[in-house]
């Protein structure tokens, strides 16, 4: 299949190294984006961005593609056990809002996509083996493909997620469990869900659940628990978790949103993973 040479190579395409391709691209410097996927990953519903996070997006010239998504005004904090209420207003003295923001996953890896040339992300590239190789005074990476090409990069970077390719290769450890489970949604309602834009937790002994809308039609909601027992974990398929988590979790927040729930995905959340 051919050598060929890269200045630099990032390992992943999804948020992490779509955005870190993006901030290279704006100093000058063109970077190759390897996925494995056959297009860009859609899994994860939703995710929340804080200020900061807003503030990286800003800088990256790609946060008014998603503008679209207003600030949540105030966060409800329930205690399910004493049935307490917690309330916190995101809003500067002048009134002006300043809270977290919830977008479509999809939407911000296309916002930050559409930054790169077209040539740059190559899709369904699955890494078979890295090596190292001395070069000169420094030494180049050597990524080899399971299609046969072999790509040097002078650089490589890795966004990979918890079970890197590129971390093995670095020597560093595998990622350890932190004993918690989550399940994570989307909740659509075509004729509009009537809530106001604010976010909702619910918060109780080993779990918590929240939910806040993105639209005025779809709704992000999660769920996390301490891990089932080793050996054990939850269900894989989209009907299974949802049938899991209303008959054996969701016992006291509002089950009316994972009723409607029209994309589900349950993770054991692990310390030291790179996915973001």
């Amino acid at each position: 299949m051919g050598t060929t040479v890269e200045d630099v190579v990032i390992v992943g395409g999804g948020i992490a190294g779509l955005a870190t391709a993006v901030a290279l691209k704006r100093a000058g410097i063109e970077a190759l984006v390897l996925e494995r996927s056959e297009g860009l990953r859609a899994t994860g519903a939703a995710l929340t961005l804080f200020p900061n996070a807003w503030s990286a997006l800003d800088a990256l010239g790609v946060s008014h593609k998603l503008a679209s998504y207003a600030p949540a005004l105030k966060t409800y904090v329930t205690d399910l056990d004493t049935g307490e209420v917690q309330e916190m207003s995101y809003t500067r003295a002048n009134g002006d809002p300043v809270g977290p923001r919830s977008v479509h996953r999809k939407a911000l890896l296309e916002a930050l996509a559409d930054e790169l040339p077209i040539h740059s992300i190559r899709f369904s590239s699955k890494i078979s083996a890295i090596e190292t190789q001395q070069h000169e005074d420094s030494s180049i990476a050597i990524v080899h493909m399971e299609n046969g090409t072999v790509i040097k990069a002078k650089v490589l970077i890795g966004c990979d997620g918890g079970h890197s390719v590129v971390s093995r290769w670095l020597g560093l450890g595998e990622p350890v469990p932190s004993g918690r489970s989550s399940v994570r949604g989307l909740a659509v309602y075509p004729q509009g869900h009537g809530l106001d834009h604010n976010v909702q937790q619910f918060v109780g002994l080993g779990r918590r659940a929240g939910l806040v809308p993105l639209t005025n039609k779809d709704i992000y909601w999660f769920f996390n628990c301490i891990s089932p027992a080793k050996g054990t974990s939850l269900a894989e398929y989209p009907e299974d978790i949802q049938k899991e988590v209303l008959e054996n979790y969701a016992k006291d927040p509002p089950t009316f949103i994972l009723r409607r729930c029209t994309a589900l995905r349950s993770f054991d959340a692990n310390m030291g993973s790179a996915d973001v």
